[in-house]
């Protein structure tokens, strides 16, 4: 909120003239000062002396406009619940429900060529994907994604466990499952024995984060 907008504001709410003085008196400043700055946006603290002289709630006020604009700006995924998807041995799938949300920006989504109705959120576990993917990294699922590609990292459901694994496809019916740590092997799934075998393709792992150390 500018200066000028904020006089305008206190005009209405208080039904009387507010002048550059009386914003100086309340800021602690000269009447100059307080007209030099009448273009510019004011700081939270500013807003507060000025709510705090005024009785007024003008701080806010502004803040609600701000949350407000950033959540247009941010889009919610689902988190899948209670799981993660192993980078070791596998993790059982207990509870698939989507409980909770995470935001990005629609910036980074649109980056990523990726859109709402197909993202999903999941956590990573173990270090068979270490260094790309270390234990606790967010991994952003696009479900849309399915078809295997060599060499991209995906998230896939084995025998009732998740993993994060890139994956390689060899005609006509084999899908090797690679981890980046040397210390794990790959291991090979036949998709033409997968009536037998319980085996899906989650999503491509489109993005992935993880907080400084």
């Amino acid at each position: 909120m500018k200066l000028y907008e904020a006089i305008e504001e206190l005009t209405g709410k208080l039904k009387r003239k507010i002048s550059y003085t009386d914003i100086a008196e309340a800021l602690e400043v000269t009447r100059q000062y307080a007209n030099q700055i009448k273009d510019r946006e004011l700081s939270f603290e500013q807003l507060k002396r000025i709510d705090n002289f005024f009785q007024t709630n003008l701080a806010t006020a502004k803040y609600k406009i701000l949350e407000t604009k950033n959540n247009e700006e941010c889009i919610s995924i689902p988190v899948r619940g209670d799981v993660s998807a192993s980078m070791g041995y596998g993790v059982t799938v207990y509870n698939e429900n989507l409980t909770a949300t995470y935001s990005i920006s629609k910036k980074l989504a649109k980056d990523l060529g990726v859109y709402n109705c197909h993202m999903e959120m999941i956590f990573a576990q173990g270090d068979s994907m270490m260094p790309t993917i270390e234990g606790g990294d967010s991994l952003l699922i696009d479900r849309s994604k399915k078809e295997i590609y060599d060499g991209k990292i995906y998230c896939v459901r084995i025998e009732n466990q998740l993993y994060a694994k890139r994956l390689q496809k060899i005609p006509p019916n084999t899908i090797v499952v690679v981890s980046d740590n040397e210390k794990y092997r790959s291991f090979e799934i036949d998709l033409s024995k997968c009536a037998d075998y319980d085996f899906e393709v989650i999503g491509e792992v489109r993005w992935w984060g993880r907080v400084a150390k």
